[in-house]
C-alpha cells in the first residue's frame, strides 16, 4: 500500500493537490447548488410556480458567474500541474466533456437572456427550457466523467474508436454516477433556497422539496453502488476496508437526522452548514478510497496517479505559489461578493 505521505515527494504537490481537492469541493458545493436550482424548477407545480421561479433568480442572479470560476481553476491545475492526467482526459472522454461544456454555455446564455431581458415575451419559455434541460445535462456530464476515471476502461492506445473514446463512459458506473450528481446537487439547492424564501407557504414548499430530494440522493447514491458491482468494480468494499472511507460515510449518515431538525426548525444557517458538510464528507471519502490514483487506466497500461503524473518540481513549485498568492486576493473578494448579495439571506 503506498504511503499517503511517501518521501521524496515535493511540498508543493500537495498544496497544489489541495487547491484541486478544494476547487472541486467548491464548485459542488456552490455550483452545484446553481444547477440543483435548475431541476428543481421541473417541480414547481402550477401554484406559485412565478414566485418560486423569482425566489430561484433572485438566488441566482448576482453569483451564478463567479461559481464557475471553481471549474476554470480546476482545469488550469490539471493542464499545468498534471498535463498528463490533462492529456488523457481530454482526448479519451472528450464527449462526455464537450457535452458538459456545451450545457455550461446553453445555461449560462439562456438564464442570461431569462433573467435580463428587458422584453418579456414567449421568448422566456423557450429561454427557461433550455435553462431547465441544461441544468440536468450539465452536472448529469460531469459525474459521467468522474465515474469513468475510475472503472480502469481507459486505453491510452485503443483498438478502435468506440474501446478508446465510448467504452471509458457509456457503463453503468458513470451512468449512475451522473445521476447521483444531478440528485445531490438538486438536494444542495433545495436546501439552499429555503433560507432565500419568505416564511409561509414558499418555504413549506422548498422544505419539502428538500426532503424529496434527499431521498433521491439516498436512492441513487445505493444505484452508484450498484452499478459500480454490475461494472465489476469493487467499490463497497473498498469503502469498507478503507476507515477513513467508512468514517467519513458513517459521519455523512449520522448528519442527516441533525440536517432534519435543522430544516423543521427553521435554522437555516445549521442546514446549510450541514448539508456543505456532507457533501465535503462525500468527497473525502471518494478521494480516500482512489488516492493516489487519479485516472485508472486498463492494462498494460500503468495507472496515472498524483506520484507518477505531476509535472516537474520547478513548475509544481511556481504553481503552488502563484495558487497560494492568488487565493489571498481572490477568496477575500469572493467573501465579500456572498456578504454583498447574501448577507441579508437566511
Amino acid at each position: 500500500m503506498i504511503p499517503f505521505f511517501p518521501s521524496g515527494e515535493p511540498i508543493s504537490l500537495y498544496v497544489v493537490t489541495a487547491f484541486l481537492g478544494l476547487s472541486l469541493f467548491l464548485y459542488c458545493l456552490l455550483g452545484g447548488a446553481d444547477f440543483g436550482a435548475g431541476v428543481l424548477e421541473l417541480f414547481l407545480g402550477k401554484e406559485r410556480r412565478a414566485a418560486q421561479r423569482d425566489i430561484i433568480d433572485k438566488a441566482m442572479g448576482p453569483v451564478w458567474e463567479a461559481n464557475h470560476m471553481w471549474l476554470i481553476l480546476m482545469v488550469v491545475i490539471l493542464f499545468v500541474g498534471f498535463p498528463a492526467v490533462y492529456a488523457r482526459v481530454s482526448v479519451n472522454l472528450h464527449i462526455p466533456l464537450t457535452a458538459m461544456l456545451l450545457g455550461v454555455i446553453a445555461r449560462g446564455t439562456s438564464f442570461t437572456f431569462r433573467h435580463y431581458d428587458a422584453v418579456k415575451d414567449g421568448t422566456q419559455r423557450g429561454y427557461t427550457g433550455i435553462f431547465v434541460f441544461s441544468s440536468v445535462w450539465t452536472p448529469f456530464f460531469l459525474g459521467v466523467t468522474m465515474g469513468a476515471l475510475v472503472p480502469g476502461g481507459m486505453d491510452a492506445a485503443p483498438a478502435h474508436y468506440v474501446a478508446g473514446y465510448i467504452d471509458p463512459w457509456l457503463r453503468p458506473f458513470p451512468l449512475a454516477l451522473g445521476v447521483f450528481t444531478v440528485c445531490l446537487f438538486t438536494f444542495l439547492a433545495a436546501v439552499y433556497l429555503i433560507g432565500e424564501s419568505p416564511a409561509g407557504e414558499l418555504r413549506r414548499s422548498f422544505m419539502r422539496k428538500a426532503f424529496w430530494s434527499a431521498l433521491a440522493a439516498v436512492t441513487s447514491g445505493a444505484l452508484v453502488f450498484a452499478a459500480a458491482a454490475w461494472d465489476g468494480i469493487p467499490l463497497f468494499q473498498e469503502f469498507l476496508a478503507t476507515r477513513t472511507a467508512t468514517t467519513t460515510m458513517l459521519v455523512a449518515s449520522l448528519l442527516f437526522p441533525w440536517l432534519v431538525i435543522a430544516v423543521v426548525r427553521d435554522w437555516i444557517w445549521s442546514a446549510r452548514m450541514i448539508v456543505g458538510a456532507q457533501v465535503a464528507l462525500i468527497l473525502a471519502g471518494w478521494f480516500r478510497v482512489q488516492y493516489p490514483v487519479l485516472v485508472h487506466m486498463s492494462a498494460p497500461s500503468g495507472h496515472l496517479t498524483l506520484f507518477n503524473a505531476h509535472a516537474p518540481v520547478a513548475t509544481l513549485n511556481q504553481l503552488a505559489g502563484a495558487l497560494v498568492i492568488g487565493s489571498v486576493f481572490i477568496l477575500p473578494a469572493l467573501i465579500y461578493l456572498f456578504r454583498v448579495f447574501k448577507g441579508r439571506g437566511g
